[in-house]
């Protein structure tokens, strides 16, 4: 009798072991991000970005020369993550402004959401020495309200901007946060690769 009854403590054991893990492993499995570190090494940096992001390559003629601008990006209709990088003309960076730059190109982002300024810091700086600019911008695309929360780095000669852009109030500023403050700059290697590997938690 008493070994009846211990085998059926055994078996409720193991059963309520077994839902606990598969309770565990269903948590798991909806905890999962679809974050994952791009490590760019042709483009000397590293960042989150959301599910499989999509490369695009175009060609610039600008006032300061030709340039050749590389974009990662991840595009849903609530919201649109990206980085993008382009290498300028020494002529157009030495004995120049990184301010004037920034200013410009942040401009441009104002004018695609036909937006204005909320945010603005000009003292940020990449790996603690490469200048930089945070801003953040309120607006509309196609009617609705926008934003833009976006940080510029000039390196060298490179220029990398890193924008989280959407509907407004439809990503978390966490989220967008986590986004901004992934980026870092990696070695630079003569043959480009691209690995997508999920994120360490």
């Amino acid at each position: 009798m008493t070994t009846g009854k211990a085998r059926r403590s055994a078996r409720d054991g193991a059963f309520t072991l077994f839902c606990v893990l598969a309770v565990v492993s269903v948590l798991s499995a909806c905890g999962q991000s679809e974050w994952r570190e791009l490590p760019v090494s042709d483009g000397a940096f590293s960042v989150l970005m959301r599910g499989e992001p999509t490369y695009a390559r175009q060609q610039l003629h600008t006032p300061a020369g030709k340039m050749v601008a590389h974009l990662y990006s991840s595009d849903r209709p609530d919201s649109f993550f990206a980085v993008g990088y382009a290498d300028y003309p020494l002529a157009a960076v030495v004995g120049g402004s990184p301010a004037d730059l920034f200013s410009g190109v942040r401009d441009t982002w104002l004018r695609r959401i036909e937006g204005k300024l909320t945010a603005s810091d000009n003292g940020i700086k990449l790996a603690g020495q490469y200048p930089g600019l945070e801003f953040q911008a309120e607006g509309k695309v196609k009617g609705t309200d926008a934003f833009v929360h976006a940080r510029f780095y000039l390196v060298d000669q490179r220029l990398y901007q890193i924008i989280a852009m959407g509907r407004k109030d439809a990503v978390p500023q966490g989220v967008i946060n986590r986004f901004l403050n992934s980026f870092r700059l990696i070695p630079q290697s003569d043959v480009g690769t691209i690995q997508i590997q999920p994120n360490a938690k």
